[in-house]
């Protein structure tokens, strides 16, 4: 499935003095005006219309302008900064956040503060995304990045294939995946930004009534789903395993598969489940052998796209 991104485009025009050349540091200079065209495209991914918080620090780490705070709407979807020195500066976006999240961005006033701040609530139709990129105020020259939003939080889910011939019904449905659900997540990405089994507590889905599936079809209401942030354990172990526990009841009977390795078709071990992932794990139910249905299961890890795309609006 193609997946379709929404972009920031942020031109950077600045004036500078004759003979000033660029470089890594903010430096003397006349001050030029930072310009952020936000062009919204078809985004395969829930989302509200809340707020949109922008922020940009200098090379030293130090916030110089924010929106809403210092930037201004100058047209749909346009913001503007002016009096930025040349110079390169790292650009923070935040679409959808907590009250209390949009509280602790706007008044962050460093980089640091920036990529600490932690997420711990969201509402599942409004899910949080953010973006992070860099950009140079050159001399003579714009600066640009397009940076693409990403939900801040994984996805995990699990559900059944009934491939046993004849109609069956589960309940008691179970899956407990070992040290996977962290208590808050990083609002900004980095380089070890995925779930490391090293300090979290277990992340269980589980549903108690009896769910009907048909021969050969996954039943919607059978499948489970949990939303997880990434991990701000450290990154995890050489060789870590992620494991998991399935359990149901079909035909009168109880199944219980305890610390089942987490890996892919290729039996190739899952060692990481990132922001905008989808951990998606498929229990299949065959034909009896000994009074017993066979059983087998697959996980993967996919980009998290939804099959009917909904749209994002910049306001």
């Amino acid at each position: 499935m193609k997946r379709l991104l929404s972009y920031f485009y942020l031109v950077a025009a600045a004036c500078l003095l004759p003979g000033v050349s660029c470089t890594r540091e903010e430096v003397p200079g006349t001050p030029g005006t930072i310009t952020i065209s936000l062009e919204t495209l078809e985004m395969e991914t829930k989302a509200g219309e809340g707020s949109l918080l922008i922020a940009v620090a200098n090379y030293s780490g130090t916030v110089v302008a924010k929106y809403p705070a210092t930037g201004e709407l100058i047209a749909e979807s346009t913001v503007e900064f002016q009096n930025i020195n040349p110079g390169t500066y790292t650009v923070y976006a935040v679409k959808d956040a907590d009250a209390a999240t949009v509280t602790a961005f706007s008044g962050a006033a460093t980089a640091s503060a920036l990529e600490n701040l932690t997420l711990s609530s969201f509402s599942t139709e409004a899910i949080p995304m953010a973006a992070k990129g860099s950009v140079s105020v050159n001399a003579g020259g714009n600066g640009q990045v397009n940076l693409a939003l990403e939900r801040v939080c994984a996805r995990v889910s699990l559900s059944f294939l009934n491939e046993t011939g004849e109609a069956i019904s589960v309940s008691n449905c179970s899956v407990t995946l070992e040290k996977m659900n962290p208590t808050g997540g990083y609002l900004i990405g980095r380089d070890a930004d995925y779930i490391s089994g090293v300090t979290p507590p277990d992340l269980m889905l589980s549903h108690a009534g009896a769910v009907a599936i048909g021969n050969l079809q996954s039943s919607d209401y059978a499948n489970l789903s949990a939303l997880v942030f990434p991990s701000k354990a450290p990154a995890h172990r050489p060789g870590y395993r992620y494991l998991c526990t399935i359990r149901f009841t079909v035909g009168g009977e109880d199944y219980e598969f305890i610390d089942l390795p987490v890996h892919d078709r290729r039996s190739a071990d899952i060692q990481s489940v990132k922001r905008n992932q989808h951990l998606m794990i498929e229990t299949r139910i065959g034909k009896k052998i000994e009074d017993k249905f066979l059983v087998s299961f697959h996980f993967e890890v996919n980009d998290w796209v939804y099959e009917e795309p909904s749209f994002v609006w910049f306001h």
